[in-house]
């Protein structure tokens, strides 16, 4: 009997439901029903999570995307999504995956971060994504099916932490808080399904209940800038295991947590634009493979997207909404004043400090030697930015694998042909949308010689005597890193932004970048070597094998 006059038969729509009855409402209903029964369709099948290691890539997610797709191949994107977050859930029994597919997609969406016995935290059901960035899945998929604003709908959030049926037969099971006696199994399933059909919509860690339990905790202070904590692979071409830098300082609040959200909500809106032709698969290929991926861009996205709201209203209702539940009772001493302080600084911090900053891959993320020796640090804020070329390498990068390359290749000729600490640049620049951490906020670097005790270096990878780098690579450095140092309080808001060879004889960052920056806010236009005068006038010869290749100290 095919799948949809079987729902006619057997299935009536769950009561309660908070879509609207819409025609795109129908659908996800009897979308719904369909999940119904495909949970309770192997429901005697027992599934135990395996404890064979999974390489957490997000090759490893599609290829399950794409399996599951297969097996299932009358589901939408969102409705498979919603089968697979409910599968993390679910009774074992219950499930109507194979048993490697349940082990796989369990072991991928749950998400947690684990303080281990040495006092450092693995964060958990996280993957490393193409673009060298890691995302945590089942934030990815909740907003992927429920939105961004999820949290923000009491109705939703009641669903999400109603208690289960008080008459219903047996007591606490370990698995899933039911004890089965005596019934039918596909009965109870069906029963399962039915109180815990809303289980992932809203998800005490979607983006504006987190976004306010951060701000609300007691043990951050109110004026401590957001801290989304990144971290470290055990091995980039073989992931594993994935440790924080540091302990997350606002309830959890971590890079990969945060990139899920926003992929999620990304996608999402990708499949709206054509609904009846895509899956979740070749979403997720655009998305991440295709040859404008979006992923490095996420943050300029999304404000596109919330642009218009008021995120920290939207924040104060989430709060309103959990503090109703049970599981946010904790927070009945919290007076209106207090929520709106924190939903104020929360939005704020969410905004200025994450999304108007530019996305950087880490250190470790890159493959960077350890620092020669001690590093000597610098005292902030500083007063000067120098933007530099690397001359050599003299082709953009446009992928993390080139980028993260390049890196390599720039601290192997510091080290080992200069005799130099570290690479010398504070930051360096790629084509694919992300900053790469050279030696940071907090080392003194070797990029400007006589001026790095008070400036940051920052590169831009390529020549670029005579072209530029595209206006979106540009304003990563322009828009988003300096900007977003001032507010850090890393550098002065009375800036200086210099070329290299204003005061080095060199002709970095090269003619046409040169050109381009004398056009930036804080440019100031001072020649302290011959070069900068000459080259300022067009007399100055092209240097085309300069002494420092671009690597100058």
């Amino acid at each position: 009997m095919p799948m949809m006059q079987l729902l006619d038969q057997q299935v009536k729509p769950v009561s309660g439901s908070a879509e609207p009855r819409t025609e795109e409402g129908q659908r996800n209903q009897e979308m719904d029903s369909v999940l119904l029964i495909l949970l309770c369709a192997l429901c005697a099948k027992a599934g135990t999570v395996s404890n064979a290691p999974v390489k957490m890539e997000m090759d490893t997610f599609l290829s399950l995307v794409k399996d599951l797709e297969s097996s299932f191949p009358e589901l939408s994107a969102r409705s498979l999504s919603k089968l697979m977050l409910s599968t993390v859930t679910v009774p074992s029994h219950c499930t109507s995956f194979s048993k490697d597919q349940t082990n796989l997609t369990q072991t991928l969406l749950t998400y947690k971060v684990v303080e281990m016995e040495d006092s450092k935290f693995q964060e958990q059901g996280v993957v490393l994504a193409p673009d060298g960035s890691t995302v945590a899945l089942r934030p990815l998929l909740q907003a992927f099916v429920w939105g961004w604003k999820a949290g923000t709908d009491c109705e939703q959030v009641e669903s999400k932490y109603k208690s289960p049926d008080s008459n219903s037969q047996g007591a606490h099971s370990e698995d899933s808080g039911y004890t089965y006696e005596k019934r039918n199994q596909k009965d109870l399933c069906a029963q399962w399904l039915h109180s815990n059909q809303n289980n992932d919509s809203i998800h005490s860690s979607s983006l504006t209940i987190s976004l306010g339990l951060a701000f609300l905790d007691t043990n951050v202070a109110l004026d401590k800038h957001l801290v989304a904590v990144d971290g470290c692979w055990d091995s980039i071409s073989d992931p594993r295991t994935f440790q924080l830098q540091n302990p997350p300082c606002h309830s959890g609040l971590t890079m990969a947590f945060l990139n899920g959200v926003l992929d999620g909500t990304l996608l999402g809106e990708l499949l709206k634009q054509d609904p009846k032709e895509q899956n979740l698969s070749s979403l997720l290929l655009g998305f991440y493979w295709g040859n404008a991926s979006s992923s490095p861009y996420r943050r300029q996205d999304f404000q596109a997207i919330i642009s218009g709201h008021s995120l920290e209203r939207l924040i104060q209702r989430a709060i309103h909404c959990y503090r109703e539940m049970e599981a946010g009772h904790g927070l009945h001493n919290i007076n209106e004043e207090q929520i709106k302080i924190a939903a104020g600084t929360a939005a704020r911090e969410f905004e200025q400090h994450f999304l108007d900053c530019p996305a950087v891959i880490p250190r470790c993320m890159w493959g960077a030697k350890p620092y020669n020796g001690k590093p000597t640090f610098l005292r902030l804020p500083l007063s000067h930015v120098f933007i530099h070329h690397t001359y050599e390498p003299s082709q953009p990068c446009t992928s993390f694998s080139e980028c993260a390359a390049n890196m390599r290749s720039m601290q192997n000729f510091h080290q080992q042909d200069r005799s130099w600490d570290d690479i010398g640049y504070s930051y360096v620049v790629g084509s694919n949308g992300y900053l790469y951490e050279g030696r940071g906020w907090n080392w003194v670097g070797a990029h400007t010689r006589g001026h790095n005790t008070f400036a940051y270096g920052v590169s831009f990878i390529g020549d670029y005597t005579s072209k530029v780098p595209k206006n979106s690579i540009l304003a990563l450095v322009k828009d988003r890193f300096l900007s977003c140092a001032v507010r850090l309080g890393y550098i002065t808001p009375n800036y200086i932004i210099q070329g290299h060879r204003q005061v080095v004889s060199t002709s970095c960052p090269g003619d046409a970048l040169y050109k381009e920056i004398q056009s930036w806010d804080h440019f100031k236009v001072t020649c302290l070597t011959m070069t900068c005068i000459l080259y300022s006038t067009g007399l100055g010869p092209v240097i085309q094998n300069e002494l420092d290749l671009g690597f100058s100290g």
